[in-house]
């Protein structure tokens, strides 16, 4: 007798068509939101890549600040694309590879959900990973450089693995079971590597394993591989800045943790930005209650969304509620797999935890707003109610959520389209007298580095003034780095600077026994900001 397979092939279909195409429209709508133009790319995305590339790092100081000494593998591949391809298409691209989430939220979504049929549970996961990727600071990142957006394919592939073995994990074999989640673990590794913050991830996802039913010993083991997964994917792409920094000044973290590893090139501070941090323990305690309303107080720019919000109070309630009806044997249908249900909303809260303790800046809590729809399914599912009545609960939340959504905007301009004058970065640098033999100093505290790769490629870049070092810092052995730099340079020296900052640069001239001849100033047009200054130095004759 022959097996028909009656199965509806819908929803397999529906499966590949997302999951191919949500990240090319995601790229498309890249380039609705105009050119990623922000402060940290002109400060340090674009030349951290170039830097990378041609080998640069070292040949010049501090020209990109403190985030200088940032891991810059996700800038070169950004660099390669922006500098060699027309920026519409780079955006395009760049936008693409940043839709991969919405392609990882639907496999979650599909693996968790438990309502409905095959069709109804594709529809829906569907739903859920593109309002994943549409949330206020995720629009707002939308085709820049950031990258909180692109760590965040390691987070959700290593929610991905996970979720998708779940009765591996559980009760399979142990030998593959453990290897499943130290592959995951290798996924949010790498995150953690390629920018460090992502750390919050890293350890909710290992101790939501903690979470799991299972048995006691079965979940640490499960725990311990996937920290192994952890440690092995942060060496991989981490694993080189980290020695770079280690060898050159004494901290793989360098500068930050120097109260730890106190290298003589730092300040003996942890260097943590702690101009988020909640004003007070109450503030702290409910802090989406405030930033919310008030978003400056988690970034630099405005924004509205209401998911975390909406978690932050669902979470513990729904949590109360299910084991308040598990003590009353009341019968509770969720609307998602339990023990996923358990593992993804454990991680959220460790990570929640982490993050306001640790940082506090909107940004680094992107992936966590990404999956903050399946998770407020998965929350509502909790409750004891019926199963139509969460559903409806559930869409309703959701409908509110995304109907009130307004997205950041951390700085765009338009996509430039001239024949010729196409890139992501174009600068006019007059015509250098000697530029084989002269070097470039840079003053001030705006975003300047992006103009250095059009630059002849032989001249060095020095910042004498920066958020990481002054002239006249004290306690900090990197000031006798760079003053050995300018002091042994024998040729012309110019200085580089926005046009309001070049009083500050002169002084800060001064203190190196140099003189900025502010009539000799010529301006540097650029696509991405304000013109800027650059000078003519000389050293201060000694009688």
């Amino acid at each position: 007798m022959t097996i028909r397979h009656t199965a509806d092939p819908a929803p397999r279909r529906l499966s590949l068509a997302f999951v191919v195409l949500a990240p090319l429209l995601y790229g498309a709508l890249t380039l609705a939101f105009g050119m990623d133009a922000n402060w940290d790319l002109r400060n340090y995305h674009w030349y951290n890549g170039y830097a990378l590339l041609t080998g640069r790092i070292g040949y010049d100081l501090l020209p990109a600040q403190m985030p200088t000494f940032y891991n810059p593998l996700l800038d070169a591949p950004f660099f390669l694309l922006a500098d060699r391809l027309p920026a519409r298409a780079a955006g395009f691209v760049w936008g693409t590879l940043q839709g991969i989430n919405l392609s990882l939220l639907f496999l979650l979504a599909r693996h968790c959900l438990s309502i409905g049929t095959p069709l109804q549970r594709t529809l829906a996961a569907m739903a859920l990973a593109a309002m994943g990727g549409l949330g206020g600071g995720t629009l707002g990142l939308i085709g820049t450089t950031f990258h909180d957006n692109l760590v965040s394919i390691g987070v959700l592939g290593a929610l991905v693995a996970v979720a998708g073995a779940m009765p591996l994990l559980l009760e399979g074999r142990a030998a593959p079971a453990f290897r499943r989640v130290a592959a995951a673990g290798l996924m949010a590794g790498a995150a953690m590597g390629l920018k460090n913050p992502t750390v919050i991830y890293a350890v909710g996802l290992c101790l939501a394993f903690l979470a799991l039913p299972a048995r006691p010993w079965r979940r640490l083991w499960l725990s311990f591989f996937f920290g192994i997964g952890v440690l092995g994917g942060l060496a991989l792409a981490g694993g080189f800045w980290m020695a770079h920094l280690w060898h050159d000044y004494g901290n793989p973290v360098f500068p930050h943790m120097n109260h730890v590893f106190r290298s003589p090139y730092a300040a003996i501070s942890d260097y943590v930005n702690v101009g988020f941090f909640p004003k007070d323990r109450v503030e702290r305690l409910l802090f989406p209650v405030f930033f919310t309303f008030a978003p400056l107080k988690v970034g630099e720019v405005p924004w509205f969304d209401l998911r975390v919000l909406a978690l932050f109070v669902l979470v513990p309630a729904a949590s109360l509620a299910a084991l308040a009806a598990k003590l009353l044997r009341w019968r509770n249908e969720p609307l998602a797999d339990p023990a996923a249900t358990r593992f993804l909303l454990a991680a959220a809260a460790v990570t929640y935890a982490l993050w306001v303790v640790m940082f506090c800046i909107y940004r680094y809590l992107v992936p966590l707003e990404m999956l903050a729809p399946l998770a407020l399914v998965m929350a509502v599912g909790l409750l004891p109610l019926a199963r139509r009545a969460k559903v409806a609960l559930a869409a309703v939340l959701l409908v509110a959520v995304q109907a009130t959504v307004q997205p950041a905007d951390w700085g765009r301009v338009a996509w430039p389209t001239a024949p010729g004058a196409d890139r992501w970065v174009q600068a006019e640098i007059p015509p250098i007298e000697d530029p084989d033999h002269s070097m470039v100093l840079m003053a001030g505290y705006w975003a300047i580095a992006h103009v250095i790769p059009a630059f002849p490629p032989r001249m060095p870049f020095v910042r004498i003034q920066s958020n990481f070092l002054q002239p006249d810092s004290v306690g900090n052995g990197y000031l006798a780095i760079l003053q050995d730099r300018v002091a042994a340079h024998r040729g012309p020296f110019l200085m580089l600077s926005t046009i309001p900052d070049t009083p500050g640069a002169a002084k800060a001239a001064g203190l190196l026994g140099l003189r900025l001849d502010a009539e000799g100033c010529r301006a540097i047009p650029n696509n991405l900001g304000e013109p800027l200054n650059l000078c003519p130095v000389h050293r201060v004759a000694v009688d």
